[in-house]
């Protein structure tokens, strides 16, 4: 697995000042301080780049290509930073959120409710809702079997946790079945069968 580029974020600054050196070739330490980079990290940069020279005479890279690789591995790959920082952001707005609700519902005196979320949850789709979710037209029907309170209140927020993971990931599948004119159907296959009686 490659390591992360930990450059990335300064890819800009690295580029204007290859642009503004006068010198042709840069070797490893040179590189190892423009890119902040250990010894190992810096001679696997120079090798993607491209080398010359020997162990004698020393390992270079020439300024001009290591700028040009510079700027499309920079145009290639700055959207994982992005990625990166959007994911910590919403995470970090999910959590206090999450914090917040948790907050209001101390100073009322509600406990909330928690249950581990498994892979089973993180990863649900439509199809794999449990008989318990019944999605029709317009109509989402959740299905708590009996039993002590607290537990009939645990099954149906793990349920509903279920659902909105379901949603989120399964998008175009639950649009169609939330408008899937499934009553229709299930009239005319009942009008099949009473016509069949009738007929026999």
């Amino acid at each position: 697995m490659a390591l992360p580029r930990t450059w990335l974020q300064r890819a800009e600054e690295i580029v204007e000042v290859l642009r503004r050196m006068k010198a042709k070739h840069l070797d490893r330490s040179a590189i190892e301080e423009l890119f902040q980079l250990q010894r190992r990290a810096a001679i696997d940069l120079m090798n993607s780049v491209g080398v010359s020279g020997d162990r004698r005479t020393g390992f270079l890279v020439d300024r001009t290509s290591l700028l040009a690789w510079t700027q499309k591995i920079s145009h290639d790959e700055s959207w994982q930073l992005r990625r990166r920082k959007e994911t910590s952001d919403e995470l970090s707005q999910s959590m206090a959120e999450v914090q917040a609700v948790r907050a209001a519902m101390e100073k009322e005196g509600k406990t909330p409710v928690s249950f581990p979320i498994v892979d089973q949850y993180l990863r649900a789709t439509i199809a794999s809702l449990p008989h318990s979710i019944r999605l029709e037209r317009g109509l989402i029907t959740i299905h708590v079997p009996e039993g002590a309170p607290e537990d009939m209140r645990l099954e149906a927020c793990q349920l509903l946790y279920e659902l909105a993971m379901a949603i989120n990931n399964d998008p175009d599948r639950f649009l169609e079945r939330i408008t899937a004119d499934s009553d229709t159907t299930g009239l005319a296959s009942l009008r099949s069968i009473a016509r069949a009686l009738t007929d026999g």
